[in-house]
C-alpha cells in the first residue's frame, strides 16, 4: 500500500467519520504522520487521485469507499452501528466513459465505412455483418488513431413498448463536462476485444458492449451468461454517424435493450438524475435539451422533428 493510502487508513480510523483527501492531510499534518515529502499545496489532489485509483481497481477489496463524491471512509466501519447510519451508506460513482473499456477499442475502417454508410444516413444493422466480414477493422489505443481509423462506440437505450428511459446527466457521470445536466437516453462504451467471442463472431461483441454499459449506469446485476442475458432482451438497431469534437466522427451503433416487465430503474447514482420513460408516439418538446448521441438516437425515429429543432 501506498504512503497516501496508509496515511488516510490511519487518519479515518482514528475520525470515524468521512473526511475529504484535503482534511486527511490537514489532519495527518496536525498528527504529524505524514512524511516530509508529503508537503506541498497539491497533495491532497495525489491523494485524492490514489483512493479513487484503489476504489476503482480493487472495488469491494478496497479498504475505502465514497459516501459522497470526494468523501472517503473505511470499509471497516460499514457495519459498525455506533457510526451514524449516513456514514455507512456508500456510493457508487458512475464509471467514466473511458473506466468502461480495458485495453484496445474497436476502430473500423473510415474508407470502408464511408462507401457503406454516407453523411448524415442511417445503415442497417446487418453492417456489423459486413464489417466483421470484411476485416476493414482492428483493435487500437483510441490516443493513437490515425486517419483511417473509426472508433465503433456500442449505445444502448432501455426500451418499453412506446417508451425509452430517459435522465438527465449529473456533473458526476462522465468526464464531458459539457454534457452535465443534459437529458439523455444513451448508454455508450467503446468495444474491447474480450467482447469478440467464440459465440459472437457475427457482431463483434457490439450488443453485449451496449447492454453491459446499461447495466453498469443502472446498477443492474447481470451476470455474464447467456439465461441473464435473455432478460434484456437486446439487439442491433442502426448504425449511424456521430459529430465528435476537432471536427472528427465516430461510429454509433445502437442497441435496443428491451426491459423485462419487473424492471424498475432507480436513480441510485449521483450520475443519474430525474428518471422519467419518454413517450415515443410523439418527438420531445426541446430538442436541444438532449445530448449529441441522444440527438442521433431520436432523429432516427422522428426525423422531421430533427430537422426543426
Amino acid at each position: 500500500m501506498s504512503s497516501y493510502l496508509q496515511i488516510a487508513e490511519e487518519v479515518l480510523r482514528s475520525a470515524r467519520q468521512p473526511l475529504s483527501a484535503r482534511a486527511i492531510l490537514k489532519q495527518a499534518y496536525s498528527l504529524e504522520i505524514a512524511p516530509y515529502h508529503l508537503h506541498g499545496k497539491t497533495q491532497h489532489k495525489t491523494l485524492q487521485a490514489r483512493l479513487s485509483e484503489d476504489i476503482l481497481q480493487r472495488r469491494e477489496h478496497s479498504l475505502f469507499f465514497r459516501t459522497k463524491p470526494g468523501q472517503f471512509f473505511l470499509r471497516e466501519f460499514l457495519t459498525d452501528t455506533s457510526i451514524p447510519a449516513e456514514y455507512r451508506q456508500p456510493i457508487v460513482a458512475r464509471r467514466r466513459t473511458r473506466d468502461l473499456l480495458l485495453g484496445p477499442a474497436l476502430s473500423v475502417s473510415y474508407r470502408y465505412a464511408a462507401r457503406l454508410l454516407q453523411a448524415d444516413q442511417y445503415a442497417d444493422a446487418d453492417l456489423v455483418e459486413k464489417i466483421a466480414n470484411s476485416g476493414r477493422y482492428r483493435y487500437i489505443d483510441p490516443k493513437k488513431a490515425d486517419d483511417d481509423d473509426v472508433l465503433l462506440w456500442a449505445v444502448s437505450a432501455l426500451t418499453r413498448p412506446g417508451k425509452m428511459l430517459s435522465y438527465r446527466s449529473g456533473r458526476y457521470r462522465d468526464d464531458r463536462d459539457h454534457f452535465a445536466h443534459k437529458r439523455s437516453i444513451a448508454f455508450s462504451t467503446l468495444v474491447s476485444e474480450a467482447n469478440h467471442t467464440l459465440f459472437d463472431t457475427q457482431s463483434l461483441g457490439v450488443p453485449d458492449s451496449a447492454l453491459f454499459a446499461a447495466a453498469a449506469d443502472l446498477d443492474i446485476p447481470l451476470p455474464e451468461t447467456f439465461s441473464a442475458r435473455a432478460t434484456f432482451e437486446h439487439y442491433i438497431r442502426f448504425f449511424a454517424w456521430q459529430p465528435e469534437a476537432d471536427a472528427k466522427k465516430s461510429l454509433l451503433a445502437f442497441v435496443e435493450v428491451c426491459a423485462p416487465d419487473w424492471f424498475e430503474p432507480t436513480a441510485s447514482r449521483l450520475s443519474l438524475n430525474d428518471l422519467c420513460w419518454l413517450d415515443m408516439s410523439v418527438p420531445p418538446n426541446n430538442w436541444d435539451d438532449f445530448d449529441p448521441p441522444s440527438q442521433t438516437i431520436l432523429s432516427y425515429y422522428f426525423p422531421r422533428a430533427a430537422m426543426h429543432g
